[in-house]
């Protein structure tokens, strides 16, 4: 099952049907469009650490009562330092005593801060109101909502919704909310400030890799495993990522099994020869569109939803590690109720060595005429052109256009992508959930023309030293055959689903972009 993602939101595309037999929840959608806004008013010369000293004890510091009970939580959203956009992934504790909500860990400067909030009576929305985090190296720091008003700034509260059920908060999109950690109860001027963004998901005691773990980078192959309205199951989409393993004694920790979550670990151990991943391990909580998803990990029989030990065998001769069972990236941790099920694992070591990187692809590509900018789907191999894995965090990829005069790179402007210098290779994992997503699953073309007669892609491998480029890869734009034209009578015959994964009717397929059951992209004019 391929992931596509378009602009402005993101989808799993849903290949699978469900059968009686089979549970299957609906694909998960992908993380959209994240819109940024630094706020333009004054930023308080950012404090240097010196030699540690006693806090200034200014205003009044939240204290949470001494029998408050706290739990591990997550958040997860943006924060600006004055420069740049960075992704907030952040462990916060958090107490409830009868309606007061305490939470620690919001500052930067002073982590070990505490604020309070008040639960509505219907238990739906926890109130942040500005307060008092303390004061460090001489400067006071307060928790400062603020709101766009005209061209000002104005506080406010912060407000979450808290869904009980999931245990997940979520800052409130009603209006715009932006968190600043302020140098004044008065006035803006603050250090950091936090996007509209941002959720607050429970820490489910994911595994962690102990501290010094050596690993190494592994190409995490297999498919997509689907299944018809009849039963029958299928491959899908080739699985093909990229994945990390450390061993710690008769411990063994993979990073790269939850494509949602792709920095989350599970751990296994060793029996015999082999080693088996424990099942109902928790990958962390996907959130989206104001829903939360808890992700496991679940191993099965193939051609089942029996739940089943998933084990890793190695192969004497490459190293690989092999699995004859499929896994689940789950909705639970006792069944195997599964967003997406994968099937013929092979997990293959990488070694750092030259090689020619394999010829990439363009899926789709389109241009926004009346805004003068397109966006491109790419597929990426992370392998060589002889079949063999490479290293993801030394390939990158480049983008050519001709308007009829030959092929130039397209070059990605400082000011466009926020890099330091202008760009023409991008690093096949770098993401910012706005204009590029990692491995070329989009990215947003600006100020290019609508004349362009062709469009290309070349990776490029750093691998052993050396720079290696694949051939050009070309879209002719005259025809653009990067989907399949397909008249509505054919397109009867099968099962279609549109980008968001949803099922739609075969007899009423409207212009546009669906996915089949075997997973091919048609078009319908």
């Amino acid at each position: 099952m391929k992931k596509i993602v378009l602009l402005l939101f993101a989808a799993v595309v849903a290949m699978t049907v469900s059968a009686q037999t089979v549970t299957q929840n609906e694909p998960l959608p992908r993380q959209g469009e994240v819109r940024h806004t630094a706020i333009n008013a004054p930023h308080a010369d950012r404090m240097t650490p010196h030699k540690a000293t006693s806090l200034k004890a200014t205003g009044d510091v939240v204290t949470p009562p001494e029998s408050l009970e706290t739990q591990s939580y997550r958040m997860n959203g943006y924060i600006f330092d004055g420069s740049s956009w960075e992704v907030v992934d952040r462990t916060l504790q958090i107490g409830f005593d009868e309606g007061d909500v305490y939470l620690q860990g919001f500052s930067v400067y002073l982590p070990e801060a505490w604020i309070v909030g008040t639960m509505s009576e219907d238990g739906t929305m926890v109130t942040f109101p500005a307060q008092y985090y303390g004061s460090i190296y001489g400067e006071d720091l307060y928790f400062y909502p603020v709101t766009p008003m005209g061209n000002e700034y104005v506080p406010i509260d912060a407000i979450f919704v808290y869904n009980e059920r999931e245990d997940v908060f979520m800052l409130q999109q009603d209006q715009v909310t932006y968190i600043l950690e302020n140098a004044s109860a008065d006035e803006i001027g603050w250090y950091f400030q936090y996007d509209s963004e941002m959720t607050i998901t429970p820490d489910g005691g994911t595994a962690t890799p102990p501290a010094g773990l050596e690993t190494q980078d592994y190409m995490l192959t297999g498919a997509y495993m689907g299944i018809y309205d009849d039963g029958q199951w299928f491959e899908g989409d080739p699985l093909m990522g990229s994945a990390k393993v450390g061993f710690d004694g008769d411990d063994i920790y993979v990073q790269g099994l939850c494509s949602y979550l792709p920095t989350a670990w599970v751990k296994g151990h060793r029996e015999g020869d082999s080693y088996v991943l424990d099942n109902g391990q928790y990958f962390g909580t996907f959130v989206y569109g104001g829903e939360a998803y808890p992700l496991y990990f679940m191993g099965c029989e193939p051609e089942t939803n029996d739940v089943a030990q998933f084990v890793l065998t190695p192969d004497a001769e490459t190293g690989a590690l092999v699995s004859e069972q499929w896994y689940g990236i789950c909705s639970d941790d006792v069944a195997v109720n599964w967003y997406d099920l994968l099937g013929s694992v092979v997990l293959t070591p990488i070694a750092d060595a030259a090689a020619i990187p394999a010829t990439p692809g363009i899926l789709f590509y389109e241009y926004y005429d009346e805004d003068g900018f397109g966006y491109i789907m790419l597929d990426i191999p992370v392998m060589s052109e002889e079949g063999e894995p490479l290293l993801a965090n030394k390939l990158g990829y480049q983008i050519f256009c001709d308007y009829g005069d030959g092929p130039e790179p397209y070059i990605f402007w400082a000011d466009y992508y926020g890099f330091g210098q202008d760009e023409t290779t991008i690093p096949y994992t770098f993401n910012d959930d706005e204009n590029i997503l990692m491995g070329g699953e989009l990215v947003v073309l600006y100020e290019i023309g609508e004349d362009i007669q062709r469009i290309g892609v070349r990776s490029v491998y750093f691998g052993g030293g050396e720079v290696n480029e694949s051939e050009i890869s070309w879209l002719d734009l005259k025809s653009n055959t990067s989907v399949n034209n397909l008249t509505v009578d054919e397109a009867k015959e099968m099962n279609y689903y549109d980008l968001m994964g949803r099922r739609v009717d075969a007899n009423r397929l409207t212009p546009g972009i669906y996915v089949r059951q075997d997973g091919r992209k048609i078009l319908v004019k």
